[in-house]
């Protein structure tokens, strides 16, 4: 049986990209899931209780019903936009090869490699193909920067033939 042929990948991730990117990472755990879409649902009680108390609800309470709905999306932008202050490797262009030995990837200041045994897993969300090392981290790769769909099964086919579990998109 013939090796699969490597795969070679070289794309920046966009602002809006890393944005997306974060959001996406942070509900990778359930516990962080609960978190983020706790306070909605805090928010929508507080609501109806100052709508349903009879009591005059005031400002103050108005005030920390619309906290509730922004918190998250707000910590999702902070997160990002730091991300930006400290990670020079995100606006600098990716190189990412796969082969039969694992992802490897290069910026002009660092390289690192995976191998297939330290990828448990891989899954396609919100417009990435991301390649899990933790359960919080993992190599994102966007889908815009795949030549076409068939870049993307034979990157799964790649990582499945190395034992790397798959999880439903």
């Amino acid at each position: 049986m013939e090796q699969p042929q490597d795969i070679r990948l070289s794309f920046s991730l966009s602002l809006p990209e890393q944005l997306r990117l974060a959001a996406v990472m942070m509900f990778q755990r359930k516990l962080f899931l609960i978190f983020g879409l706790g306070w909605p649902v805090i928010g929508v009680v507080l609501a109806i209780f100052a709508l349903m108390s009879g009591l005059p609800a005031g400002a103050p309470m108005w005030r920390l019903v619309g906290f509730c709905f922004v918190f998250m999306p707000v910590l999702l932008a902070i997160s990002a936009f730091g991300a930006l202050a400290v990670a020079r490797p995100m606006r600098e262009p990716l190189d990412y090869v796969f082969d039969h030995a694992g992802i490897h990837v290069s910026t002009s200041a660092f390289q690192h490699t995976h191998g297939w045994n330290q990828i448990g897993r891989f899954k396609r969300v919100g417009g990435f193909l991301l390649f899990f090392f933790s359960p919080r981290h993992a190599h994102a790769i966007p889908l815009r920067a795949l030549p076409g769909p068939q870049v993307e099964a034979a990157l799964a086919a790649m990582a499945q033939a190395h034992g790397v579990g798959t999880h439903p998109h």
